[in-house]
């Protein structure tokens, strides 16, 4: 999957003899994607070929607490605790031929951040992560009629960031900054045991915070799934035969590509961070990949 730029003249700061090069520093490259999966970076927009992102800034996890009071109890219990949504700040630079070109300047800058839908953004040093956003302020300070800067905040809306790409795929890209060993991580199996290492900052939870996560199973038998360091487990009563896939799409089990709830014990798997020990019985001749995505609190 291309998440930045291919071209091989990407701005970057002056070098000896680059006489017409305006930058004194390596613009961050941004890339935006509606679904996760095609990305298109500022590097290729020949609208914004003379504005950079200088720098971004994140606000650190922010805590949202619930309380609740107790009869004639002093003070509050603690309900619930959870990740809030938070900014993610980005500062941009713009080099203008006037005052007109200033205008359009920053209104292709708001033509290529303001979406009507949520949008995935990452940038291309920060560890191969991306984090769910909606636009919410973008504003202009002019100096002259030759440069301005954009402040623009975006709401990270979910609270966290993700790995670009899921645990299956992992291999497929770089993935500086994710946390990965040194040695290659699997997540396809043909064993009835096996480790399922979370390198993610945060548990994936399919029931409570909605995560995306995908068991696939080939096999012979009623197999159950159970992830032993968390205790979850979910059986499948319909026994499969060669040609049959049982998944598990977040809470949702399917067998060929069809519900299955009424086939299982309604079990769900989540994950903990860190290893994740798995035991599959009641199956023979085995295949299953586990695929999520990995989850950061920055």
């Amino acid at each position: 999957m291309k998440v930045f730029s291919e071209r091989a003249d990407k701005p970057h700061a002056y070098l000896f003899g680059e006489y017409t090069n305006p930058l004194g520093f390596d613009p961050v490259e941004l890339a935006l994607s509606e679904d996760g999966q095609a990305w298109q970076s500022i590097f290729d927009d020949p609208n914004l070929s003379n504005v950079y992102l200088v720098d971004f800034d994140w606000l650190p996890p922010v805590i949202a607490d619930t309380y609740r009071t107790a009869g004639t109890r002093d003070g509050q219990q603690l309900a619930n605790s959870r990740l809030d949504q938070r900014d993610i700040v980005l500062k941009f630079i713009a080099y203008c031929r006037g005052d007109a070109d200033e205008k359009l300047t920053f209104q292709s800058l708001s033509n290529f951040l303001i979406r009507r839908h949520n949008y995935w953004v990452a940038f291309d040093n920060d560890g191969s992560r991306m984090y769910h956003v909606r636009e919410k302020t973008i504003t202009a300070e002019y100096y002259g009629d030759k440069m301005m800067m954009i402040t623009v905040t975006l709401n990270n809306f979910t609270g966290v960031a993700q790995s670009i790409m899921p645990s299956a795929h992992i291999n497929e890209m770089p993935n500086i900054g994710l946390g990965l060993p040194t040695d290659i991580v699997n997540y396809v199996f043909r064993t009835s045991e096996f480790d399922v290492n979370n390198i993610g900052e945060l548990p994936v939870d399919p029931l409570v915070q909605g995560d995306y996560f995908d068991i696939t199973l080939t096999g012979i038998g009623s197999p159950t799934i159970a992830n032993t360091t968390t205790g979850d487990a979910i059986t499948c009563t319909k026994s499969l035969t060669t040609g049959d896939t049982f998944k598990l799409i977040g809470v949702n089990p399917q067998i060929n590509g069809q519900a299955a709830g009424i086939n299982t014990d309604n079990g769900i798997i989540r994950l903990a961070s860190g290893n994740n020990h798995f035991k599959i019985t009641g199956c023979q001749d085995l295949n299953c990949t586990v695929n999520f995505y990995f989850k950061y609190l920055n």
